[in-house]
């Protein structure tokens, strides 16, 4: 099956789609993927063929997307998801109109953040081929309780919350998600499409033939319908490089507690976010071993001075190294959160921006790890959190128990499997189309 899989050009979006593109290649599909030229590299490695994201949307680091001095905060914000999203619809459209007449897919895989689909999708089914959206972030789907995206509000336990979040959903909706739609529909009516029938991302998701989770169902908050088409897949796990450090199994061995800290492969520009102040926390204690990874930036960018009691690197195989971990300290990236989850390793959770609120909430709900709801927490908070979750049972446990839903989601059989199934269906669908013609 030829495959292609599109990404915007940001880390926590395309990184989960290079993991499905190599299980996709191993499984033996020809696969080809659609994103930044920063990622190039990445999608080869891989063993799929690249193809780039026009010059003008083709964001990186040294390229970021332009938007106007803002007023207020949440100006910027609209402003923000407006530039990365509403005004790069027409021009990823546009390139992903010119990648298929060369690869000539059998089938799409894409992610929530990539609005170039959304022409595609908004058209006549019987005029594309199948599309899956790979959940790479918590599900878009509405909620049971009318929550809205952003906050991290857990479960409503009683109708007057329901009616509290149902004002912030018309809040935010108004300031955010509302105008983002907006934008979005004036873009489409400029290639002729149709209006959305939902917010921007609910809408990927509800347009899409199937959705690819990538956790297990008890992490997802309930939701208000149990689409047919939504399926768990369980975490996805970037393939490895190197073994676990002689220090760490050392420490392991001799009784010590290993904590990993890491700021991810975003956030990490400042170290002091969330390292500086961890290795601050735990600093000197003999029961434990700080390991801190900055996801690319040399160490020596880590703010304060490493204690002997404390190792750092620019990245590790956490295949290899989360088994071995007894707290994780993350902002709390979806990706992190679910392949931690994965290995059953409760954490404490500091991020509020993007989905890391999300995340955390559900984190917390589950009881496998505290949010902080803190995206620059102290030392003593820090502190307290980890001695918590270290010294109550409860918490591993709870994450030991979800570790045993996601075992029985292996994305590496189930994504496979799923694609394969809905590309059947499809010719299954146009030979009986063809049958009832004639």
């Amino acid at each position: 099956m030829k495959i292609l899989l599109v990404a915007a050009p940001f880390v926590g979006h395309a990184n989960p789609v290079l993991v499905a593109a190599r299980i996709l290649k191993s499984a033996g599909h020809t696969t080809v993927v659609y994103t930044g030229t920063m990622f190039r590299e990445k999608v080869e490695a891989a063993g799929a063929k690249f193809f780039p994201l026009p010059a003008d949307v083709d964001f990186s680091p040294e390229n970021p997307p332009k938007t106007p001095e803002p007023s207020t905060s949440d100006d910027h914000l609209s402003h923000l998801l407006k530039a990365v999203f509403a005004d790069s619809l027409i021009p990823q459209y546009r390139g992903l109109q010119t990648v298929m007449s060369k690869f000539a897919p059998d089938l799409i895989v894409y992610e929530v953040g990539f609005t170039g689909m959304l022409p595609l999708l908004l058209g006549p089914r019987s005029a594309r081929v199948p599309c899956a959206l790979l959940g790479i972030t918590m599900s878009f789907l509405p909620r049971e309780d009318g929550a809205p995206f952003g906050p991290g509000l857990p479960p409503a336990t009683s109708e007057s919350q329901r009616e509290q979040y149902k004002a912030k959903a018309a809040e935010l909706d108004a300031q955010i998600w509302g105008r983002l739609r907006t934008f979005a529909d004036e873009q489409l009516s400029e290639v002729g499409a149709r209006k959305l029938p939902a917010p921007v991302f609910e809408s990927l998701t509800l347009l899409a033939d199937t959705i690819l989770q990538t956790c297990a169902p008890s992490f997802e908050f309930p939701l208000r319908e149990t689409s047919s088409r939504l399926h768990f897949i369980g975490a996805l796990m970037p393939q490895g490089v190197g073994g676990v450090p002689v220090e760490i199994k050392e420490a392991k061995a001799a009784g010590r507690k290993i904590v990993l800290a890491t700021q991810g492969t975003i956030a990490n520009r400042d170290l002091g976010l969330l390292i500086g102040p961890t290795i601050e926390a735990l600093g000197g204690r003999e029961d434990v071993l700080i390991v801190a990874t900055t996801g690319g930036p040399p160490v020596e960018q880590i703010p304060v001075a490493l204690p002997a009691n404390a190792i750092a690197f620019q990245f590790l195989n956490y295949s290899e190294l989360l088994p071995l971990v007894d707290v994780l300290v993350a902002l709390g990236g979806y990706g992190v959160v679910t392949q931690a989850l994965s290995f059953g390793v409760p954490m404490v959770l500091a991020g509020t921006s993007e989905d890391k609120a999300e995340n955390a909430a559900r984190v917390a709900w589950n009881g496998a790890g505290i949010a902080l709801s803190e995206d620059n927490p102290t030392p003593e908070q820090l502190r307290e959190a980890v001695n918590e979750v270290l010294t109550t049972p409860g918490y591993r446990a709870r994450a030991q128990k979800l570790a045993e839903e996601f075992a029985r989601y292996d994305a590496t059989r189930e994504l496979p499997r799923l694609l394969e199934e809905l590309e059947e269906a499809e010719k299954t669908s146009v030979t009986q189309g063809s049958i009832r013609s004639n």
